[in-house]
C-alpha cells in the first residue's frame, strides 16, 4: 500500500469518512454538553443551596471536574488507538460515553438519595470526561490519515465544529422540552429525557462506526510490523514530541480552549447568571451564533491548507483579543436594553473568530507526531491544554465577576489568558508550521527509492 493511498479516496468516500466520524464525535460532545444546557436544573436537584451564587458556582465546578478526567482518558485510550487501531478505539469510547450519559438520566436526586446523588453525578461526569479524552484524538487522526495531501486541514476542521454543534443539539432538545412541559413536569422527569435519548442515538452511531475501515496509514504500519509497543513511552521519552506538546498546549490548543469556552460555554453562563437573561432567549442567541459559525470551519481549514495552520490561528487569536471586550460590553448593554439582534450578532462574531482559531488545530497538532504515536501525542497536547486553559475557565470567570462586582471581569481573564498563547504561536508555532510544510515538500519531491525509506506519514 502506498503512503499516498489516502489521496486516492474518491470524493464521496472521503465525505462519508468525515460525516461518520463527525457524527459520532458530535454525539459525544452532545452527551458531554447536555450538562451545560441543564446546569441550573441539575444544580437545583443535585447540589441544593440557599445561596444562588454558591449553587451556580458549584454547578460550574462540576462541569470543570470532567476536564480533569480527560487526560486520564487520553492516557488510557490514545495509546490503544496507536496499538490496536483508530477505529476500534473510538467505537469503545463512544459506547462508554453513552453508558455514562444514560446513567446520569437514571440517577436519584438529592431529595431521594442525599449525598449519594451528587457523588453519583460527579462520578459519571468523570467517566464522561475519560471517554471524551480518548474519543477526539482517535477521530481526528482517523480522518487525517484518510484525507488527501493538501486537504487535511479542511477535512479535520469539520470535526472541530462538532463541539459547538453538540452543544447546539443539547440546547435545542432542552429548549423544546421546556417549551412542551410545564416547570413541575420538567423538574420532575423532563430533565432526564436529554440523557436517556442518548441510548438509541449512540447505538446507531456505534453500528455505523463498526462498519468503517481502518486508516491506510495504520494498516500499512501493521502490515510492515512497524507499530509501536509503547506509544505513550515513545512520546514521553522524545524531546521532539515534548516540544510539540508544549507548543500546542501553550499556543494553538490554549488559544482554542480559551476562545471556545469563553465564546460558547461561558457565554451561556454570562447571559443567564450574570445578565439574568431568560434561558430560552440565551439559548436562542447562542444557537443562532453556532449555526452562523459552523459552515466556516471547513473554509478556515481550507485556508490553513493554503497559507499555513499557525498563520490562520495567529490571525484568529489577534482578532479575538481585539474583539472580545468590546463584544461582551456590547452584549451587556444591548441585553439590558432589549437589543437582541445586536446581542446575537456580537455572540456570532466571537463564534466566527473562535472557528478561525479552532479549524486548523487538529491537522496542526497531528502533523507534529509520527504515525506510530500520533494519537497519543495529539491526545496529550489537546487534553493537557484543555485542562490548563479551558476546563475551569467558566468557574474562574464567574468567580472574578462575583469577587469584583464587574460583569466584564470574566472576559478580561480570557484576554489575559490568550496573551501567552499569542506569543507561543507567533514565536514557535509559525516555525513549527514551516518545518512541517518543508518536510511535506521534501516527501513530495523525493524519488520513489528515497520515499520508501521515509517514515509513514
Amino acid at each position: 500500500m502506498s503512503t499516498t493511498s489516502g489521496a486516492r479516496h474518491s470524493k464521496p468516500g472521503m465525505l462519508r469518512i468525515i460525516a461518520t466520524s463527525s457524527l459520532g464525535t458530535m454525539l459525544e460532545y452532545y452527551d458531554f454538553f447536555v450538562y451545560v444546557a441543564l446546569t441550573s436544573t441539575l444544580t437545583h436537584l443535585f447540589l441544593p443551596s440557599t445561596d444562588r451564587t454558591v449553587a451556580a458556582m458549584a454547578g460550574v465546578a462540576t462541569f470543570g471536574i470532567a476536564y480533569v478526567a480527560r487526560p486520564l482518558g487520553t492516557i488510557i485510550f490514545s495509546p490503544m488507538a496507536d496499538r490496536i487501531g483508530r477505529k476500534k478505539t473510538f467505537v469503545i469510547t463512544l459506547a462508554i460515553m453513552g453508558i455514562a450519559t444514560v446513567g446520569i438520566g437514571c440517577l436519584p436526586t438529592y431529595a431521594m438519595a442525599g449525598l449519594l446523588a451528587p457523588i453519583g453525578l460527579i462520578a459519571l461526569r468523570v467517566v464522561q470526561g475519560i471517554a471524551l479524552g480518548g474519543e477526539y484524538g482517535s477521530a481526528v487522526v482517523y480522518v487525517m490519515e484518510h484525507a488527501p495531501a493538501g486537504r487535511k486541514g479542511m477535512a479535520t476542521s469539520v470535526l472541530q465544529s462538532t463541539a459547538s454543534l453538540g452543544l447546539l443539539l443539547a440546547l435545542a432538545i432542552v429548549s423544546a422540552l421546556k417549551f412542551a412541559l410545564d416547570a413541575a413536569a420538567f423538574e420532575s422527569w423532563g430533565w432526564r429525557v436529554p440523557f436517556l435519548i442518548s441510548a438509541p442515538i449512540v447505538a446507531v452511531a456505534t453500528w455505523i462506526r463498526l462498519g468503517m475501515k481502518e486508516t491506510p496509514v495504520f494498516a500499512e504500519m501493521k502490515e510492515a510490523g512497524r507499530l509501536s509497543k509503547s506509544p505513550l513511552q515513545d512520546t514521553l521519552s522524545s524531546a521532539t514530541s515534548w516540544k510539540a506538546i508544549l507548543v500546542a498546549m501553550f499556543g494553538a490548543q490554549g488559544g482554542t480552549s480559551v476562545s471556545l469556552y469563553t465564546s460558547i460555554v461561558y457565554m451561556l453562563y454570562f447571559l443567564q447568571n450574570v445578565l439574568k437573561v431568560d434561558p430560552s432567549r440565551a439559548n436562542l442567541c447562542l444557537g443562532v451564533a453556532i449555526v452562523v459559525a459552523a459552515p466556516l470551519y471547513p473554509a478556515f481549514g481550507r485556508l490553513s491548507d493554503a497559507i499555513g495552520r499557525a498563520r490562520v490561528m495567529l490571525i484568529g487569536i489577534v482578532l479575538w483579543i481585539l474583539a472580545a471586550y468590546p463584544a461582551f460590553a456590547g452584549i451587556r448593554t444591548n441585553a439590558l436594553a432589549g437589543g437582541w439582534v445586536t446581542v446575537t450578532l456580537l455572540v456570532a462574531l466571537l463564534a466566527v473568530l473562535t472557528a478561525m482559531i479552532m479549524a486548523p488545530l487538529p491537522a496542526f497538532i497531528a502533523e507534529c507526531f509520527p504515525p506510530q504515536s500520533r494519537t497519543t501525542g495529539f491526545g496529550l497536547s489537546q487534553q493537557l491544554g484543555n485542562v490548563l486553559f479551558g476546563g475551569f475557565l467558566p468557574l474562574i470567570s464567574l468567580s472574578l465577576v462575583n469577587l469584583t462586582g464587574n460583569p466584564l471581569a470574566g472576559v478580561g481573564y480570557s484576554i489575559v489568558s490568550l496573551l501567552p498563547c499569542l506569543a507561543v504561536t507567533y514565536f514557535w508555532g509559525l516555525r513549527q508550521d514551516r518545518l512541517i510544510r518543508q518536510r511535506h515538500y521534501e516527501v513530495q519531491c523525493a524519488s520513489p527509492a528515497d520515499t520508501a525509506q521515509l517514515p509513514v506519514r
